[in-house]
């Protein structure tokens, strides 16, 4: 059955100063792709590539009326921007949002030049932006892949630190209940569960939770918001073994937080304005 969403494809990191970016996940353990340049959106970007998913830091290079946005939201800093979602089909996943009223953008085309087996690719993809007006705190887009074969490779998901994959997203919402129907609109009815005060989103795949700024703080105690108000704060990511990441993070002098035995929390000081926790997968 072909569906409209199928869940996280991956993660947009938006960071002001990409080289600094770029060093501070090399430090991270992560194996960071070469810098790929998006000529009609004016941005150049790193990949951390999973088996599945992958998360991406995002820098503009270029202003341009695509970027014009992001370049407003980089004023109070970077960090974790956008999720984007996986998809049998940008044109299907158009019509199912155009459907639920999110008033969709016509799908884009773009691509970037990759190196693979020491030949130079074009890794392509259609995308469909949704307005602001429908975003509920984080910023969704479909990603479809016409070559995925230029993008998820296993001899790229090979991380130091032992990262296997992403294990959700964690958003502050002072009123997380009023996203409820909104969520439904891209997720499905019946996607969203109540948790105390915050909610725990179905996308499919890997879990979006939303809560509220004392019970983020409660969670991860010391990670003070980089933002003001409403915004997507937390990445959380599955490695094959904790004690192995912390002793790589630790011999690189990454500042860490360990909340309990289950968790790694670095700060957003070392990561480019996201916090980002580390569990085993």
């Amino acid at each position: 059955m072909t569906r409209a969403v199928r869940g996280l494809d991956h993660v947009v990191v938006m960071v002001d100063g990409i080289d600094a970016a770029e060093a501070a996940y090399r430090k991270l353990g992560f194996q960071v792709q070469p810098r790929g340049f998006h000529k009609k959106l004016g941005t150049a970007n790193h990949l951390m590539i999973f088996d599945k998913d992958y998360f991406e830091i995002l820098g503009i290079v270029e202003d341009t009326a695509f970027n014009a946005e992001r370049r407003e939201w980089l004023k109070e800093g970077g960090g974790l921007a956008n999720v984007a979602l996986a998809t049998d089909g940008a044109d299907l996943a158009f019509d199912a949002f155009k459907a639920a009223g999110l008033q969709p953008d016509a799908p884009l085309f773009f691509d970037r030049a990759v190196e693979v087996a020491g030949k130079t690719e074009h890794a392509q993809f259609r995308t469909v932006r949704i307005p602001k007006t429908h975003m509920p705190v984080v910023g969704f887009f479909v990603c479809e892949h016409l070559t995925p074969q230029f993008v998820y490779r296993g001899e790229w998901a090979r991380h130091p630190n032992g990262a296997r994959g992403i294990l959700g997203v964690t958003v502050i919402a002072e009123q997380p209940a009023k996203w409820i129907v909104e969520l439904e609109k891209y997720f499905g009815a019946g996607s969203v569960t109540r948790e105390g005060e915050g909610l725990l989103v179905d996308t499919g795949t890997q879990p979006i939770r939303y809560l509220t700024r004392k019970d983020y703080l409660a969670r991860y105690p010391g990670m003070t918001p980089v933002r003001p108000g409403d915004h997507p704060a937390l990445l959380s990511v599955g490695v094959r073994s904790l004690a192995a990441c912390e002793a790589l993070l630790a011999k690189n002098g990454v500042k860490l937080v360990k909340p309990d035995a289950g968790r790694l929390i670095v700060p957003p000081a070392e990561a480019a304005h996201l916090t980002l926790e580390f569990r085993e997968r």
